[in-house]
């Protein structure tokens, strides 16, 4: 299994760029190849990223979540993942151009200086494991639904500005934008709180760090913005800008509180 690692970390970033000229097709012309290829690339690549993941897992006897590179590998995997969820709710594939492009960036990197970089020590308990993985998801699903929240407010302008150019013409309504950044906000909602109460009962089973963590209750803060932005949507009735604005404001304030525990605030769970 071991020999396969290199050819599989090599092969990764040949399936996301081909998925990312498949997508950048459907985008550019309606009813090309790239509407079929697209998703069947995305698939392909899916797979053997799992099939890595979990090469790699059973190899090194842990989650691979050790390093940055690896950090980053999960997480353009978690993107694609969410990206993949959401189009086959919605059926609109002419989006998938402005998110897998991200995710091809995100594993080059990882797979041309993953390999080369120092192991950390590894994450063995199975809570704290889950606990990272869930977050890592959750973290994916809100970068996914800011990125749906840009693409409303670019269609937003244009059609108050009356410009009806090829973004236009490709993109999906408003409303179905609106829905489609929804959907992610709740998956993030959802995965971000299975990893905050992992995340605790580590804390509480192993007595390893403190529930007085800033990072636990800027973390706690973050989620309740995103789960009042999808309480907004289904209870209040908020559509339209208001609705994008309020997800874009919790995807704002969750990077401005990773930088604030970074540089300013000390965590026993800083991810370096």
């Amino acid at each position: 299994m071991k020999p396969f690692l290199p050819l599989l970390t090599t092969l990764l970033p040949v399936l996301y760029a081909l998925a990312t000229a498949a997508y950048a097709r459907a985008y550019m012309r309606e009813g090309s190849a790239g509407d079929r290829i697209g998703p069947l690339a995305l698939r392909a690549a899916v797979l053997i990223h799992v099939l890595y993941l979990t090469a790699r897992g059973v190899l090194e006897g842990h989650l691979p979540l050790a390093s940055v590179y690896d950090f980053l590998s999960a997480t353009g995997l978690s993107m694609a993942i969410v990206y993949l969820y959401v189009e086959s709710r919605e059926g609109i594939r002419t989006t998938g151009v402005f998110v897998i492009p991200i995710v091809f960036l995100i594993q080059i990197v990882s797979s041309a200086y993953g390999q080369s970089a120092p192991r950390e020590i590894p994450l063995r308990p199975i809570w704290f494991e889950m606990h990272t993985l869930s977050a890592v998801l959750g973290y994916s699903a809100f970068a996914v639904s800011s990125i749906y929240g840009v693409l409303f407010l670019i269609l937003y302008r244009d059609i108050k500005a009356n410009r009806f150019s090829l973004f236009f013409r490709r993109m999906p309504p408003l409303e179905v934008l609106g829905q489609m950044n929804i959907r992610a906000v709740g998956s993030g909602v959802v995965l971000l709180a299975l990893a905050i109460v992992l995340g605790m009962g580590w804390l509480e089973s192993t007595g390893q760090g403190s529930l007085s963590d800033p990072k636990i209750w800027l973390t706690i803060f973050v989620w309740c913005i995103f789960a009042f932005a999808v309480l907004a949507y289904h209870r209040f009735g908020w559509r339209g800008p208001r609705a994008i604005y309020m997800s874009l404001v919790a995807f704002s304030t969750l990077l401005l509180t990773r930088v604030i525990v970074d540089l300013f605030l000390h965590s026993f769970h800083t991810f370096r």
